[in-house]
């Protein structure tokens, strides 16, 4: 079979995380805005979930850095993610648990029959793909009527989101051309990465799952980091004390600065039926 460009594209994107699982993994716990961010799209995920005791996968699971939270409220975990070493990191976290199960995987094509899950997480995963309403059905295929859908998205109207996606990484990558800087396989991954994604607004998140069918149930806003890169990264101490103060308030007229949207959704019954044909 040929292979196409967004086939190779694909590969390049997987071939970063191959090559970064180790340093995510890390993230999470750094004094750092970065593992604060991811920390943070944590603690939402897990204030909206709300299906204790049930099946869940995670959609993306990185290192699987979910499992442990969600196996306290008495679930089952499924992780799923495209990223071979990502997948190693994951399965040596959970050591062998019996409640655990982790896989290689597409979000476009997911292998579990219609209506397994009571709940499916989807985070950092849904802005790179190149079919995303596909994903969405497949999540929603995957869970059960009534089930929760979780799913992040980054800001369009962030002001920190904008900057890095859209001048910040160009810049970087245009002065790495210019002066004929060598770029190894990890650099090319996260540029070939970075040009796939997609900002949303809050709006547009909520139109994207309902338009699968799903029933929005509310979204919330996650890291309110408005110290520009890399400003962020020079001055780190400063850009944390801003982004807690700010996490910390949460005023809802400040939501357009959040760096990102969760959005929960419930799959309706209507919904199953279409699933089923």
């Amino acid at each position: 079979m040929q292979r196409t460009a967004t086939d190779a594209q694909r590969d390049v994107g997987v071939e970063f995380f191959n090559q970064s699982a180790e340093e995510y993994s890390r993230k999470y716990e750094e004094d750092s805005p970065a593992g604060y961010a991811l920390r943070v799209r944590q603690e939402r995920v897990l204030e909206l979930f709300d299906q204790a005791g049930g099946k869940v996968l995670d959609v993306g699971c990185g290192p699987g850095l979910m499992m442990p939270p969600i196996l306290e409220r008495g679930c089952s975990f499924w992780g799923v993610d495209p990223s071979p070493r990502m997948i190693d990191i994951a399965r040596k976290l959970c050591k062998q648990n019996e409640r655990v199960q982790f896989s290689s995987g597409d979000a476009m094509h997911l292998e579990f029959p219609d209506g397994l899950f009571d709940a499916v997480l989807c985070m950092g995963v849904i802005d790179a793909l190149r079919d995303r309403r596909q994903a969405i059905r497949e999540m929603l295929r995957v869970l059960k009527p009534g089930g929760t859908l979780i799913v992040s998205f980054t800001n369009l109207y962030s002001p920190y989101s904008w900057w890095k996606l859209y001048v910040f990484y160009p810049a970087v990558a245009a002065w790495r051309r210019i002066n004929k800087a060598s770029i190894d396989r990890k650099e090319q991954g996260l540029w070939s990465h970075m040009k796939t994604r997609k900002l949303f607004s809050e709006a547009a998140a909520q139109q994207l799952l309902a338009s699968e069918g799903a029933g929005i149930v509310e979204s919330v806003g996650y890291n309110y980091n408005i110290l520009l890169s890399p400003f962020d990264e020079i001055r780190p101490a400063t850009a944390l004390r801003v982004a807690r103060r700010l996490e910390k308030s949460r005023m809802r007229m400040l939501r357009w600065l959040a760096t990102g949207w969760l959005v929960k959704a419930r799959k309706n019954e209507e919904n199953n039926c279409a699933s089923r044909g």
